[in-house]
């Protein structure tokens, strides 16, 4: 893969567009919080959000092993669809971890993905498989997501 030195615009405004729905299920969970309500729907919310990025992620990485310049029947690609199936599967679990009435445990997994993905995403990038300046973006928008996922473990422990 070429190396680019800057940040592509469009992925960048659509990825900083895409923290919103990370962050408005933190806000009205500060505002449950402040008005002393359940914040149950905020952490669906939250969950399936982050569920459904999960699974654009390892559709990512799905997507490059089938890239024209790969041989899918190559052994060395057969780790990659496998482990990119697991970000929409971890996001599955915390949905079912939230429904299961442990919240905590489900943003808990949502940012142990988030961060795992990020990391293979850097790797990733520094070698060269995917551009370099999408490693640099996936540190920004992890970084966003992350920071949602911390207060949200953070706040809903604080709702009734």
């Amino acid at each position: 893969m070429a190396k680019t030195l800057s940040l592509p615009l469009t992925p960048l405004w659509l990825g900083l567009a895409g923290w919103i729905p990370f962050w408005i299920p933190v806000a009205l969970t500060l505002h449950a919080v402040l008005t002393n309500r359940s914040a149950a729907a905020e952490g669906v919310l939250f969950v399936v959000y982050a569920a459904i990025i999960l699974g654009f992620l390892g559709g990512v990485r799905w997507g490059r092993a089938l890239a024209p310049d790969q041989d899918p029947a190559q052994d060395q690609l057969r780790p990659v669809f496998i482990l990119s199936v697991l970000p929409s599967l971890a996001g599955l679990a915390a949905a079912l971890l939230l429904w299961l009435g442990l919240p905590l445990a489900g943003f808990a997994l949502i940012l142990v993905g988030l961060v795992i993905h990020w990391r293979w995403d850097r790797a990733a990038s520094q070698r060269g498989d995917l551009p370099s300046w999408y490693g640099r973006l996936r540190a920004i928008l992890t970084g966003g997501a992350v920071g949602a996922s911390i207060l949200m473990l953070a706040l809903y422990p604080l709702t009734s």
